[in-house]
């Protein structure tokens, strides 16, 4: 089996949200001209891609609701993967199918306040890693964050996660990598996550 396609699939360990049902729009990117296939699958998924340009682009989710993110330009939407797990509202890969970006968006109403919210996360994580994990807030900001390890169909994994209050939703955004990859990608996810932002309505 190779890793690329065990490392798509691990979106759909993460199962807590859902209580909302989604519309069945696709996933795009704004730019019209941007392909949203992923470039080949590579077998080595310890090949170390160069420094590339970033740019912000517009991602519409299932959900409807419009994301601002700066990501480099060999990062694409992850074909079908509402398939993968049909709770996130957009998923992203960089181009060799090692680094995945993904987010689940649940609407506040649903939920009594965010400290709510965030302990419904913390029990899920919890449960379905088996992490004592705790989330910290970044500073300046009204995001938590947790980076925990976790060990998934055979495979040791690395995930960076944020539960985010928009004005509209409560997100949980999440990356990951095999934990040999972590150290070199815990910046570029990073950078990807710090930049989400929810656009206006």
């Amino acid at each position: 089996m190779r890793k690329q396609m065990v490392l798509g699939l691990l979106g759909v360990v993460l199962f807590f949200a859902g209580c909302t049902e989604k519309p069945t729009e696709t996933t795009q990117f704004s730019k019209s001209n941007e392909s949203t296939q992923l470039s080949s699958v590579v077998e080595s998924s310890s090949s170390v891609e160069s420094v590339l340009p970033v740019e912000t682009q517009q991602i519409t989710g299932v959900s409807g609701y419009t994301y601002s993110l700066e990501f480099p330009k060999n990062w694409r939407t992850v074909a079908d993967f509402e398939s993968l797990n049909p709770d996130n509202d957009f998923m992203l890969s960089d181009s060799l199918q090692t680094k995945f970006l993904a987010a689940v968006v649940e609407s506040k109403q649903d939920f009594a306040d965010f400290d709510s919210y965030l302990a419904l996360v913390q029990d899920s994580l919890g449960t379905n890693f088996n992490t004592d994990a705790t989330f910290l807030p970044l500073p300046n900001t009204q995001t938590q964050m947790v980076d925990f390890a976790a060990t998934v169909e055979g495979l040791n994994i690395h995930y960076l996660y944020y539960v985010i209050e928009t004005d509209n939703n409560y997100v949980q955004l999440y990356g990951w990598t095999l934990e040999s990859l972590f150290d070199s990608s815990k910046d570029e996810l990073t950078k990807i996550m710090d930049s989400f932002q929810e656009t206006a309505q």
